[in-house]
């Protein structure tokens, strides 16, 4: 099962999908698009006082803002660090 993400404003189009393969995230504005990362791709995951979920592959840095009042939200950010313990990270 699939848990996501959504964090759009007028302009940006975002969003992060966590499933059992991966994550999947998109970023688009005029330019941009949607990447996808095996759990074992990525090298750090931080979670900001203000929300901001990151996560770095290699030299990238990927972000998301998150409520942390949503349940959803705090599931898909538990899953995603439960799968990264699993797979070794």
């Amino acid at each position: 099962m699939a848990l996501k993400i959504k964090a759009s404003d007028l302009i940006t189009q975002r969003y992060l999908v966590v499933d059992s393969s991966g994550v999947e995230f998109k970023e688009t504005a005029f330019v941009g698009g949607r990447r996808r990362f095996a759990f074992h791709e990525i090298d750090c995951v931080m979670l900001s006082t203000e929300g901001a979920l990151s996560f770095q592959v290699g030299r990238e840095v990927f972000s998301i803002r998150t409520k942390r009042d949503n349940r959803k939200h705090q599931e898909v950010i538990d899953t995603l660090v439960r799968e990264l313990k699993a797979s070794g990270r």
